[in-house]
């Protein structure tokens, strides 16, 4: 698989190598493919600005990985213009500085805040693939973790295209970064080091799925107490960026109780306002999370079979694009069969074209299309 990565700079070439060991790449760069225009970067975080990038890029070329990254020093507040940032090439809204003189300005800037300063790097990365874009960046435990020291006094070694690692120290054993022997003592602070490895097993992980390199290995499974943890980081995620979630059985409890949103999964034979049903999540065995839900009504009402149909389905915010909807949908249809069902209704919005996509994907015939509180609804049989 051949992937661009949206830089000039050799060294970020090596650094995905190593992220992405073992798995059948070639990477091209800017220059490989002649390519001199740039995007706009008016991001607020690096994630922001890889994926203003990743999309600019992937106009280009069908696969392109993206990065930005801002720095920080922990002595000045974030609102001091002298805060590098985002604009570490441009500081202070300044022109763009080659390796020498960023080294020079940064020498200067360190000089003037005591000559030495603890400093960080605040990683966004992100992927064009098949007309998708996908986003990761790290977190502040993490972030902190891989804090370092800076001083005004640079090595006279260089890393080609990281020109700042000449004024990097490794605050565990005062080296500089450009040095050959730079790395911690085992028994320097292993937490943080478990932690940067954690990260980095994170990063790759999401490089090979976003790429499509790895596939996840999904099954259904019901609610229980040995899943909450995977239920509820889900969970967790889902709600801090959408209310309206689908399908609506795994909002009619407060899943923070736990124990209690067991018992609001699935409608009980006594409730005359809904029809017998069944919610599974779906499990990604081999990170051992869950990338979504679905439930499954066992018949149809007069209301269900107009809007609503017999599987309701969602995949969880950060993974969609990536396949997971149609894959889950073809779980719920084995057990629609297990029901005894010849035949299953599914109904999305006219709009919605990942969900008909889903749908089609799963053997999806269009009878017709409504319309219900204003909104035109499509509905699709599928023959078991």
């Amino acid at each position: 698989m051949k992937v661009l990565l949206g830089t000039t700079n050799p060294s970020k070439v090596e650094r995905f190598k190593k992220l992405l060991r073992g798995s059948d790449v070639e990477f091209l760069t800017l220059q490989d493919l002649h390519i001199t225009a740039e995007p706009q970067e008016q991001g607020a975080t690096p994630e922001e600005n890889a994926r203003i990038k990743a999309r600019f890029y992937g106009q280009y070329f069908d696969a392109v990985i993206c990065n930005d990254s801002g720095l920080y020093f922990d002595t000045l507040p974030l609102s001091d213009p002298r805060q590098p940032g985002l604009n570490i090439r441009t500081p202070m809204g300044n022109k763009r500085l080659d390796d020498e003189e960023m080294i020079a300005y940064y020498s200067r800037l360190i000089h003037s805040l005591g000559g030495k300063v603890q400093a960080l790097y605040l990683d966004g990365m992100a992927v064009w693939h098949k007309g998708h874009v996908y986003s990761f960046m790290e977190n502040n435990e993490t972030t902190r973790a891989s804090a370092f020291y800076m001083v005004d006094t640079p090595s006279p070694l260089r890393h080609p295209g990281w020109p700042l690692d000449s004024l990097s120290l490794n605050r565990h054993t005062g080296r500089y970064f450009v040095d050959k022997e730079n790395a911690a003592p085992e028994t320097d602070n292993v937490q943080e080091n478990i932690l940067l490895g954690e990260y980095r097993q994170r990063l790759s992980a999401f490089l090979r799925e976003s790429l499509g390199l790895e596939e996840m290995q999904l099954k259904l499974v019901k609610a229980s107490m040995e899943f909450e943890p995977q239920i509820t980081e889900m969970l967790e995620e889902w709600f801090s960026r959408e209310t309206d979630i689908t399908p609506y059985a795994i909002r009619r409890g407060d899943w923070r109780n736990f124990s209690h949103y067991l018992t609001t999964l699935e409608a009980g034979p006594d409730d005359p306002q809904l029809v017998p049903d069944s919610t599974f999540f779906c499990l990604d065995e081999k990170r051992n999370r869950m990338v979504g839900a679905v439930n499954i009504r066992h018949r149809l009402n007069e209301r269900l079979l107009l809007n609503g149909g017999h599987i309701g389905d969602g995949v969880r915010p950060s993974l969609r694009g990536r396949g997971i909807g149609t894959r889950m949908v073809g779980l719920a249809l084995a057990e629609c069969r297990k029901l005894g069902l010849d035949r299953v209704l599914m109904v999305c919005d006219k709009d919605n074209i990942p969900s008909a996509r889903t749908i089609q994907s799963n053997g999806g015939v269009l009878e017709n299309e409504v319309v219900v509180d204003g909104v035109t609804q499509q509905r699709w049989w599928i023959q078991l």
